[in-house]
C-alpha cells in the first residue's frame, strides 16, 4: 500500500470488494498528502453502494456503506458516476481512462478493477455441463438471475430442477451456479442445497418446494439501470428441512 502514497489511484466497481478497497485507500490518502483516490461507478448514482442504512438487517453491510458515505462526503474520495470504461491510454508513466460518453480520468498511476470475475469451471471439463454463454451461470437459472433484470431482492429460489446438468446426477450450486451475476446470496445457496439434497434422497416433493424467505434488508441492486433503492438480501437460516429431517446450520 505504501508504494501508492502520493499517486492517483482509481477503483472501478460498485460491489463490496470495491468498497473495501476504497476504504483502505482512503486511509492512505488521509495519511499521505498528494494521494488521490477516484471511484468509478457505472451506475448513474452512488446510492446503492451505501447499503440500506438503518433499514439494513445486515449490520456489517450497513456499517460498510456508512463508512463509504463518510469518506466521500469528507472529500477524501472522489466518486464519478455514469462512467462506462471504454479505453485505457498510456500517457508516459500514467494512464488516461476514457469513458463511452467522452469523460476521461487522467494522471492515473494504478487501477484496481473490482468488477466481478467468472467462475473457474475447469474441474468440470470432462463432464457434460450447460452454462449460459453470457453469464457463465447454470443455463437453467440464467434468465431468473440476470442482473440486468433482477436485483438480489427480486431473485427467486432455484432448486434441483433448474440446477440439473446434462451429466446424470450432477448439479452446480452456490456462487458458481450464478457465474458472473452479482446477485448471489448465501440464503439462496442454502435453498439450492436443500432442494438438491432432497432430490438425491428421493423426496421429489420437497425438492420442488420453495422454502426461500428473504428478509427486507435495505438496498441491493443489479447492474445496468438498477439505480433505485430496493429491498433484499440474506440472513443465515438456523434450520433447513431436507425431506422429513431438520438439519441445523451454522
Amino acid at each position: 500500500m505504501f508504494e501508492l502514497a502520493g499517486s492517483h489511484v482509481v477503483v472501478v466497481g460498485a460491489g463490496h470488494s470495491a468498497t473495501h478497497a476504497v476504504l483502505r485507500l482512503s486511509e492512505l490518502a488521509r495519511r499521505e498528502p498528494g494521494t488521490k483516490v477516484t471511484w468509478l461507478l457505472r451506475r448513474g448514482s452512488a446510492t446503492n453502494v451505501f447499503g440500506g442504512g438503518t433499514g439494513d438487517e445486515l449490520p456489517e453491510r450497513a456499517a460498510l456503506g456508512s463508512r463509504a458515505r463518510k469518506v466521500i462526503e469528507a472529500g477524501v474520495v472522489e466518486v464519478v458516476t455514469g462512467f462506462r470504461v471504454a479505453e485505457f491510454q498510456q500517457d508516459g508513466d500514467t494512464l488516461t481512462i476514457l469513458a463511452e460518453n467522452g469523460q476521461e480520468i487522467s494522471g492515473v498511476t494504478r487501477v484496481f478493477a473490482l468488477t466481478g470475475f467468472r467462475p473457474d469451471t475447469s474441474i468440470l471439463r470432462e463432464v457434460r455441463i450447460e452454462l449460459d454463454g453470457s453469464l457463465d451461470a447454470v443455463a437453467g437459472i440464467a434468465s431468473e438471475i440476470d442482473p440486468n433484470i433482477h436485483s438480489c431482492g427480486s431473485v427467486g429460489a432455484t432448486g434441483a430442477r433448474q440446477l440439473a446438468q446434462p451429466e446424470k446426477d450432477l448439479f452446480i450450486v452456490g456462487a458458481k451456479s450464478y457465474g458472473r451475476a452479482p446477485t448471489f446470496l448465501a440464503l439462496t445457496g442454502y435453498e439450492q442445497v436443500r432442494s438438491v439434497a432432497a432430490h438425491l434422497a428421493g423426496d421429489h416433493e420437497a425438492a420442488d418446494r420453495n422454502e426461500l424467505v428473504l428478509p427486507d434488508t435495505g438496498v441491493c441492486g443489479g447492474a445496468g439501470g438498477f439505480d433505485a433503492e430496493g429491498s433484499s438480501c440474506c440472513a443465515t437460516p438456523s434450520v433447513l428441512q431436507i425431506g422429513s429431517r431438520p438439519v441445523t446450520v451454522g
